[in-house]
């Protein structure tokens, strides 16, 4: 079998609406003063040569993306910073609305807690009004398989050697994406796993290979074929550039020290929802976002 493609995908750093509690969607805040975190992570893939970066518009995964492409070795790989697939969940009328619990033994709607100025994790199918619902997420995560990974696969088969790209997006979009990659696996067994929990600037690994493929023998494909592919996510959640770093106290780096973390964290991880993919801050939502 070839490994054709394999991609990295990454949550941006931490933003400043990631230590208000916020709901933080399409909304777009800067990275927080803890900027050091994002550097780390650009000098861990300083050795890993990838084919192109690709990144979300937003400030946080662009600025986040720039500095990984900056610790890249000459010459540098193309890049593309403007990819709205990759954007965050939109949350309409919730963004930069603090998070909260919903009421216990009530069965209030969505809409009822919105009358009240509250926004809670919508139950599965629900949505914030001007937002997206969990499907809307994953049809636009299917795009980006699409549109962005499925031609570096070709491309890759086309001339028998690996591609490795790094998509540089947001908690619960890198969930949808793993997801959707692994509907593309040709055994057609649905993903058992919840891949949800990532922390700022951590990292997830999805391998896509051939079947029945040959290593190093190219393969003639056109730009809409699709080819029996084995789709295996071999990393999740890593954060090895993080385990000799220290936060610092106060400011937008308060985090570590705010004991409300523990639940925006419960509830950004999707440990809120019944079902999620996502990846780029599960867990980790660390403030939504």
């Amino acid at each position: 079998m070839n490994s054709y493609a394999s991609g990295n995908k990454i949550r941006h750093g931490q933003s400043t609406d990631n230590v208000r509690h916020v709901w933080a969607g399409w909304a777009d805040a800067p990275l927080s003063q803890h900027g050091s975190l994002t550097e780390a992570l650009g000098v861990y893939f300083s050795q890993t040569l990838f084919t192109k970066i690709y990144a979300s518009p937003l400030k946080r995964a662009a600025t986040t993306a720039a500095l990984v492409l900056a610790a890249q070795p000459a010459p540098q790989p193309p890049h593309d910073f403007t990819v709205k697939s990759i954007k965050e969940q939109n949350f309409g009328v919730a963004e930069g609305k603090p998070w909260c619990f919903p009421d216990n033994r009530t069965s209030k709607s969505l809409s009822e807690y919105m009358s009240e100025g509250r926004y809670p994790t919508p139950r599965p199918g629900e949505r914030f009004t001007d937002g997206e619902s969990d499907e809307d997420l994953a049809a636009r995560a299917m795009q980006a398989v699409n549109e962005v990974i499925m031609p570096h696969v070709r491309s890759a088969a086309r001339a028998g050697r690996a591609e490795h790209i790094a998509l540089v997006s947001h908690g619960l979009c890198i969930g949808a994406l793993i997801r959707a990659l692994l509907t593309r696996d040709s055994s057609k067994v649905a993903p058992t796993r919840e891949y949800t929990g990532m922390q700022n600037t951590a990292w997830a690994r999805v391998v896509i290979k051939m079947q029945d493929v040959a290593n190093s023998t190219p393969v003639d494909l056109a730009d809409e074929d699709t080819p029996p592919l084995i789709v295996t996510a071999t990393d999740f959640g890593r954060a090895d550039h993080l385990v000799k770093l220290k936060l610092s106290a106060g400011g937008t780096g308060k985090i570590a020290h705010d004991p409300k973390q523990r639940d925006i964290r419960a509830f950004f991880s999707g440990a809120a929802k019944t079902v999620a993919t996502k990846h780029c801050e599960s867990d980790a939502r660390d403030g939504i976002g």
